[in-house]
């Protein structure tokens, strides 16, 4: 499957799985809700539990969130793109299926230069989530997406082994404080650079 015909189908209200810079990963247009349901339904997701979306640049960054602080901006300088997701305060572009009803979206801009490049064809951001069904381990592995998933979801993109690589979670607090949600490969990073707000 080339690019062109993984747009059409995200266009189209379609999910597909395909290699990400952490793991094996279905995604869907974030702003288009049925797909993003569609998500939920195949993983077995609880709606209670949030996703998180990919940007291509810092300008879909600013076009779907809000009230950037500049503490949140000298994060997103520092280490963005890489395998850090910062929940950011969302507008209405975003919809609350994704976010679980909170105001804040996870979101992150990935490394992986073919990913930003989907994103920008797309001219959308991305929900990714692991490809898996909900509490089994991560897929880093093409040939170990479950019968059950490759039943539900017919677009799949093959590609090497990836070294499963969580991304950092954190959150800014009234513009002075960094709170590290799940530690992942940044976190020590962050913590040296910005040990003052930890």
């Amino acid at each position: 499957m080339n690019n062109d015909e993984l747009i059409n189908i995200l266009k189209d209200g379609n999910i597909a799985i395909i290699p990400t810079d952490t793991t094996y990963g279905i995604i869907c247009d974030a702003t288009n809700e049925e797909a993003v349901k569609k998500v939920f339904l195949a993983k077995k997701r609880d709606f209670n539990k949030p996703l998180i979306i990919l940007a291509s640049n810092i300008e879909m960054v600013y076009k779907y969130t809000k009230e950037i602080s500049p503490l949140e901006e000298e994060i997103i300088k520092n280490f963005w793109p890489g395998p850090l997701t910062i929940l950011l305060k969302k507008n209405n572009l975003i919809s609350d299926l994704i976010t679980a009803n909170s105001p804040l979206v996870g979101i992150r801009i990935p490394l992986n230069k073919d990913l930003q490049e989907l994103i920008e064809s797309l001219n959308k951001p991305i929900v990714a989530t692991s490809a898996n069904i909900s509490g089994e381990g991560v897929i880093t592995d093409v040939t170990k997406i479950s019968k059950e998933l490759r039943q539900k979801i017919p677009y799949i993109v093959k590609g090497n082994k990836i070294s499963s690589i969580p991304s950092t979670l954190i959150k800014v607090n009234d513009n002075k404080q960094i709170v590290i949600l799940r530690e992942g490969i940044m976190a020590s990073q962050i913590k040296e650079k910005f040990k003052d707000y930890m």
